[in-house]
């Protein structure tokens, strides 16, 4: 009975830091930022259409370097900006003590917050990358194969929210245990993330960004020009996503267990 008695403790704690987190998370500077982050790409696209330089770029090629583009970017931008705030505001605002010092569960804390990130940068890159294939779905070139399209399309997205998960569970470790962890997070993404993808050989399985290309559908007539460029190094599908996964629990559950054996001080 009173291990029910805990979880339902647990659970109601997650469900009210949730919504608590939520709306702070909603209203912040940050969620202005980046959704102007994640909307340039719209009207890239909104001009690529009035202009219509079709016979120069296909639209499948189009919306291939979009989807990249909040692949590599946009998607791991918004990771570390919200990733690293999901305890790293409370510990540089120094209310981390209050929450800890409240009769709940510390896991209750991290899952609560790291659900509202998960939920917040769904809201703010998910919405535009619509948009973009509305944009782009609207070319004639665009139907001949509209529903072999719109299948890459879905699995392209769905690894972009795979993306922000792992990325996110990343950056909310970066955030509890570091200071300084944009920068940290910055040289992360930006440095060994987008360095790695220059390297050759086994090396590549180093970072998360390998196993994430690894499963990001292509247009069949991109292969050939792809493989040239990975040089089949490429990992499996369910090796890539078992990967990531396990990277994503691991640094959850490290988040976690540290903030039961740290104690925040503040003078």
């Amino acid at each position: 009975m009173d291990k029910i008695n805990d979880i339902n403790i647990g659970l109601m704690a997650i469900k009210n830091i949730f919504q608590l987190t939520f709306r702070q998370t909603i209203r912040s500077k940050r969620t202005i930022l980046m959704l102007i982050v994640s909307y340039l790409p719209v009207f890239f696209t909104a001009y690529y259409r009035l202009a219509e330089p079709q016979e120069l770029i296909p639209p499948n090629l189009v919306l291939y370097h979009i989807m990249i583009f909040y692949l590599l970017f946009v998607s791991i931008l918004v990771s570390l900006f919200y990733g690293t705030a999901v305890v790293g505001d409370e510990v540089d605002n120094k209310t981390i003590v209050y929450l800890f010092t409240r009769p709940i569960p510390k896991y209750s804390i991290i899952i609560g917050k790291y659900l509202t990130y998960i939920v917040g940068v769904i809201l703010v890159v998910v919405p535009p990358i619509l948009i973009n294939f509305l944009i782009i779905s609207t070319d004639s070139d665009m139907s001949s194969d509209f529903r072999t399209t719109l299948d890459i399309f879905g699995k392209q997205l769905g690894v972009i929210i795979l993306s922000l998960i792992v990325y996110g569970s990343i950056f909310t470790f970066f955030g509890a245990r570091l200071r300084h962890a944009i920068i940290i997070g910055l040289l992360f993404a930006f440095g060994w993330e987008k360095i790695i993808l220059v390297v050759p050989g086994i090396v590549r399985k180093a970072s998360i960004v390998h196993y994430l290309l690894s499963i990001f559908p292509i247009d069949p007539s991109f292969h050939q020009a792809i493989e040239r460029v990975s040089k089949g190094t490429f990992s499996g599908v369910s090796s890539s996503i078992i990967t990531i996964s396990i990277v994503t629990i691991i640094f959850l559950v490290i988040t976690v267990f540290m903030t039961y054996k740290r104690e925040y001080k503040f003078e």
